[in-house]
């Protein structure tokens, strides 16, 4: 269990922010304690006395409190919290008011304010107190108490390290278990038998481990003990799952009962993201006005591979990555059920080699892309990925499938294996068929089509990258690929046709219908050389309508006379996903390469 081992680890390299909230009001769960969400403050002196009670704030409703190893993982039995609980154990139900009674009163010798809660809770006059303040009494309303004490300045007993001390120490006195040997640490300690639920909030009964009940449990002999098979100790149980459950809190990477996580051992620092668009993690444009970047077309893959090498490696802190001690680990758990959750990905690596990877995975699966007017290169983010290849996202089952698939993605990102074939071949056919995006309102969505044409083009070049066969991101004038050249005759007929119909409105932009080229898009896939005859028939009257018509036409005879025979260009065997890359990179270049520039200027 090295992923474990790793958690608790962690948490003894960073102990020292242990009860410490961030920005967000998350802590590391100091031991003995758990995270409560609570409806009213009361408020006593220190001799017990009532003095006020109010609605727990939106902002502070969750608090860090004492808990015992059943309470935390408490169903339906009658276990109370040490401290802070429901009505129900503090006033209304006499056989959970009497366990909660008992519990206090031992441990209340060692902590005045805890000793103060203890006499109001024995005055039994919470319901009244509540009642007059017109606070509506159920028994699963959570109260947590503030003690308020001449000259102490830290009322609130859930911001009181003293008070967590007093619980901790309490505890250790209380061990009276036999102590065994932790499968986790090699050390001896009291073996726990029920683990902490709650490690994410979205599956909080979820349990990571669970030792089954002695009466069912059956080992052959083996074992006269159900937690000898799994032996974890009380310590290393509370720092794995605290330690996890802080880490998925403040990074985690989020998809309904999935959670996915990436942290450095030593100090649990945030790493580059695993999924996000390569621009968010360097937060660069490449070129984006179009005279800029027709400049250094020839330098802009260059450019991009070493703004985001610097920009990662500096996420990385340089300096550490040269020490082959710093690890890095990435965990991803999901819950099958409300009470089971398991761990689906663990992969421990040295930090250098985690950013290596990550700067692997976004200089491989790249593409151009536009917003706002800007254009950049990046590699599109996970979710868009997944949209490329699923489809957009349609209701709940398409959780499934996402969670799937981000798990899938961990393997090609982390593990560097190569980029599924299926998943290609999806994205293509998806991508080749432009009508398929729609908008809300109905009608073809020509911009949603033109995103994931991009997305889906990054896909092919990763998964022929990964195949030793690289395609660069500017056109390649000399590549004779079959379906490269036809991509790039398509591409060639759309802007043609596109400039044509400029030229006819009056240099008006606003005809936004389909061109031929992009109406036959999925034919011309499977059938290029039929289609393209159809393609080039409709296209003719365009092209007689511009003024550098005969340099259109030799354009296209170049890209045909780069098919290394006649028979590669007369066949109709199906174009594979090249012909997207062809089609995306000679649409760019036609603004480089034309000759009228006030003819292209819009275009």
């Amino acid at each position: 269990m090295s992923w474990f081992s790793n958690l608790a680890k962690t948490y003894d390299n960073v102990a020292d922010i242990v009860g410490v909230p961030n920005a967000d009001g998350v802590a590391l769960l100091p031991p003995e304690h758990m995270v409560a969400k609570t409806d009213i403050c009361v408020v006593i002196d220190d001799e017990g006395n009532f003095r006020d009670a109010r609605a727990a704030k939106e902002d502070v409703l969750n608090i860090i409190a004492p808990c015992t190893e059943d309470s935390a993982s408490r169903t339906s039995a009658a276990v109370p919290h040490p401290l802070h609980d429901q009505i129900g154990y503090l006033a209304s139900n006499e056989k959970k008011r009497a366990a909660y009674l008992a519990q206090i009163a031992k441990w209340s010798i060692f902590h005045p304010k805890v000793e103060a809660v203890y006499k109001y809770v024995l005055n039994n006059s919470l319901i009244q107190d509540l009642q007059a303040l017109e606070i509506k009494v159920d028994d699963k309303l959570f109260i947590r108490f503030s003690v308020e004490i001449q000259g102490d300045n830290k009322p609130n007993l859930w911001q009181d390290s003293s008070v967590a001390d007093a619980w901790q120490q309490y505890c250790e006195q209380q061990q009276s278990e036999e102590e065994a040997l932790c499968y986790v640490t090699g050390s001896k300690d009291i073996i726990r038998t029920k683990h902490p639920k709650g490690v994410n909030p979205s599956v909080n009964g979820a349990k990571l481990i669970s030792c089954n009940d002695e009466s069912n449990y059956t080992y052959r002999g083996r074992f006269t003990k159900a937690w000898q098979a799994n032996a974890i100790g009380n310590k290393a149980s509370h720092k794995a799952h605290a330690m996890l459950k802080y880490l998925i809190a403040t990074q985690g990477y989020k998809c309904d009962s999935q959670a996915i996580v990436a942290w450095a051992l030593d100090d649990a620092k945030v790493l580059p993201e695993m999924f996000e668009n390569s621009l968010d993690l360097y937060g660069h444009t490449v070129k984006t006005e179009r005279d800029e970047l027709i400049e250094a077309q020839g330098n802009l893959e260059q450019n991009y591979a070493k703004q985001l090498s610097a920009a990662l490696r500096g996420m990385g802190r340089a300096e550490r990555l040269k020490d082959t001690s710093k690890h890095v680990a990435v965990i991803a758990t999901d819950a099958a059920t409300t009470g089971r959750m398991g761990i689906t990905f663990y992969q421990d690596l040295l930090e250098n080699e985690y950013i290596e990877r990550i700067v692997n995975w976004h200089e491989t699966c790249c593409w151009h892309f536009s917003s706002k007017g800007k254009n950049y290169v990046s590699a599109p983010s996970v979710d868009r990925i997944i949209a490329a290849v699923y489809g957009e996202p349609k209701g709940e089952g398409y959780l499934k499938i996402k969670k799937q698939a981000r798990e899938r993605m961990l393997h090609f990102i982390i593990n560097g294996e190569q980029f599924d074939r299926t998943w290609l071949n999806a994205t293509v056919n998806r991508v080749s068929n432009p009508f398929s995006y729609d908008k809300q309102d109905g009608g073809w969505d020509m911009h949603k089509w033109a995103a994931m044409l991009n997305v889906a083009c990054a896909i092919v070049r990763k998964y022929y990258f990964d195949r030793k066969e690289g395609f660069t991101l500017e056109l390649d004038k000399m590549c004779d690929d079959r379906s490269y050249l036809y991509g790039r005759l398509l591409g060639f007929a759309d802007k043609i046709e596109s400039l044509a119909r400029w030229v006819q409105n009056g240099k008006d932009d606003t005809d936004k219908r389909p061109t031929n080229a992009v109406r036959y898009m999925s034919a011309f896939a499977a059938k290029p050389f039929r289609t393209w005859k159809l393609i080039v028939d409709q296209l003719n009257p365009y092209i007689q309508k511009l003024q550098s018509r005969g340099w259109y036409q030799l354009q296209m005879d170049e890209i045909k006379s780069l098919f290394k025979n006649i028979d590669e260009y007369a066949s109709d065997k199906p174009l594979d996903g090249k012909y997207l890359m062809g089609y995306s990179l000679q649409r760019r270049e036609f603004i480089k390469d034309n000759k009228d520039s006030e003819e292209t200027k819009n275009v």
